[in-house]
């Protein structure tokens, strides 16, 4: 499915901040410090488009937003970055990637395929396969792929019901 562009979806100040050339560390974002081994954790990669007028961080997003029934992904996407979630939130790094990568995977990221209305297959399983995507493509560590789905932990794709 292709991205939709946002239209100011969820305070998106892409427009604004848009992403530029230099290096830049990618992270991968999940809700919460630990996984209690239930319910759903939200997922995302982000990196940081620079300071915020106001003088806090701007960060580029991808994920697959929604819930349950009503998925999407919307790409470019950048939104003010929350101070308080480096002590709420498991942030771990997949390195340093030029534009030109950073581009690459965006791409990847609109090429993976998913239902929007899928009640069986979350931001984790979709996660989980842009990420295998940055392995086959040689973005990104076969073994800090399997660190991050043992640390997350990320959901293998299931058939739709």
């Amino acid at each position: 499915m292709a991205p939709r562009l946002p239209r100011h979806y969820m305070g998106d100040i892409y427009s604004e901040y848009p992403d530029n050339d230099t290096m830049k560390t990618i992270q991968l974002c999940a809700d919460g410090l630990s996984y209690p081994g239930f319910g759903d954790r939200h997922v995302l990669l982000q990196w940081e488009n620079g300071p915020s007028k106001e003088g806090g961080s701007v960060i580029q997003i991808i994920q697959l937003s929604g819930m349950p029934g009503n998925y999407a992904y919307y790409a470019p996407f950048a939104k003010a970055g929350l101070d308080g979630a480096l002590t709420t939130h498991t942030f771990i790094s997949l390195g340093q990637f030029t534009r030109a990568q950073r581009d690459r995977i965006l791409e990847l990221a609109n090429a993976v395929v998913f239902e929007r209305t899928s009640v069986v297959n979350s931001c984790r399983t979709w996660t989980r396969d842009l990420l295998m995507a940055m392995v086959d493509e040689g973005l990104l560590e076969r073994s800090l792929f399997e660190e991050i789905d043992e640390t997350i932990p990320l959901l293998k794709r299931q058939a739709e019901v």
